[in-house]
């Protein structure tokens, strides 16, 4: 039987941005850019009372230089701090990030609880580990069950599944659909919808022994959109626009890509009044998008204390359970998803049983090799692809000569070719 954590006004001390309090040694602090830590803020202090807890929420748009900031210089520096799929590789190596493999954190083993692609974030370039995720990120293909009925006979999501198993497959249907709806609707909202799924192919880092890789991976999404825009696949809504939300309420989408985390943060926030139109299907291939995962500094004076932290957070199953049944959260560990698979099911996905859908899925999504320059560099290349999309570039070799030429103006130091 799970235990329920306590309320959060009872067990737990939150600073604001510029507290820095004075730590002894039943005291730890913690940074992170989102507040989902203090979930287990709430259940760290149950399971150790006499222990305060700084938790410090600071926006994504000043954490990154914060940490960097007091990662560099050592003071004032968190003792567990959050680091972001999209920028953990520039952290990963840094000596500040204690190594958690050996003793006394065994890591090494624990970490084997997680999935495959989560592991590969989770260590540094000589294969320690120095970070921990606790969020699974797998993703699938949601798609409205009104317009799959009507256009493709059925809301079933293994049949669904089993129509879009390829891009050909998911374009040709797309066609259709945009036909037969007199141009009301597409089968994808933006090029990012075959970018993301083509990401977790990628075979190679952008940059390796200082010099640009383009993987073919990448290379295969300028072909991809481009088959996409003449089966007139694409409605051209950038994510996070207040186009992109509308669809999702209009319905005049039919398939989103995208991770765990897309139900609740995207869909039921955007569209709550299309609850029970939506299912949730494999696509082309198995991806991820996004993750958080905790750090201890290793400069910190109570590493022991944030070690039990960061190890009720990533590996506790019974906490890892509550997590998952509380929240709806999807979690990087196999056997907490298993044990409450068949007690989770989504009302907005109209009763569908979603974790036993991404526990098949996350064992089929590969570890993607990544450098401390993905993060910036997959930047340069979406806002391009964005571009290319709405037809800015005459050809594949204009948009890979300007993309070049952005990478080397950011990165002077790589070569080129």
């Amino acid at each position: 039987m799970r235990k329920k954590v306590g309320t959060l006004a009872a067990v737990l001390s939150i600073c604001l941005i510029g507290c820095s309090p004075e730590e002894d040694d039943n005291e730890i602090t913690i940074w992170s850019f989102t507040d989902e830590g203090e979930y287990a803020v709430a259940a760290f202090s149950e399971k150790y009372p006499d222990v305060k807890v700084n938790f410090q929420f600071i926006p994504s748009s000043q954490y990154e230089t914060k940490l960097r900031s007091a990662l560099s210089t050592g003071i004032r520096a968190p003792d567990v701090f959050a680091l972001e799929a999209q920028y953990v590789r520039k952290f990963i190596d840094h000596p500040s990030l204690e190594s958690l493999s050996e003793n006394p954190y065994n890591a090494e083993a624990l970490i084997e609880s997680h999935y495959e692609y989560i592991q590969g974030m989770e260590r540094d370039s000589n294969g320690d580990v120095r970070a921990v995720g606790y969020q699974g990120t797998t993703g699938g293909v949601y798609f409205r069950r009104d317009l799959a009925k009507e256009y493709l006979g059925t809301d079933d999501p293994k049949e669904v599944s089993e129509m879009i198993e390829t891009w050909d497959e998911v374009f040709s249907i797309s066609k259709r659909v945009y036909e037969e709806s007199g141009g009301t609707v597409h089968g994808l909202p933006n090029w990012n919808s075959i970018g993301q799924v083509q990401d977790a192919l990628v075979n190679q880092a952008w940059v390796v022994d200082d010099k640009l890789i383009i993987d073919q991976a990448k290379r295969d999404v300028l072909d991809l959109v481009d088959q996409a825009i003449e089966a007139d696949a694409l409605a051209m809504l950038d994510d996070w626009s207040p186009g992109w939300t509308a669809s999702m309420q209009q319905g005049s989408v039919l398939f989103y890509p995208g991770p765990s985390w897309y139900l609740q943060h995207v869909l039921q926030s955007n569209a709550p009044e299309t609850s029970g139109l939506w299912g949730l299907a494999s696509g082309p291939a198995a991806f991820s998008g996004g993750g958080t995962f905790y750090s201890v500094y290793s400069g910190s004076d109570n590493k022991d204390l944030a070690w039990e932290f960061v190890k009720l957070y990533g590996f506790d199953v019974d906490f890892l359970q509550n997590l998952a049944v509380d929240e709806q959260y999807y979690t990087s560990h196999r056997e907490a998803n298993e044990g409450v698979a068949d007690e989770i099911t989504s009302d907005f996905l109209a009763g569908q049983n979603y974790f036993e859908f991404f526990n098949e899925e996350s064992e089929n999504v590969q570890a993607v090799v990544r450098s401390s320059f993905d993060g910036d560099i997959n930047d340069i290349f979406n806002e391009l692809m964005g571009s290319y999309a709405r037809g800015n570039f005459h050809s594949q070799e204009e948009f890979w000569q300007r993309f070049k030429r952005d990478v080397q103006t950011y990165f002077p130091e790589l070569t080129i070719e």
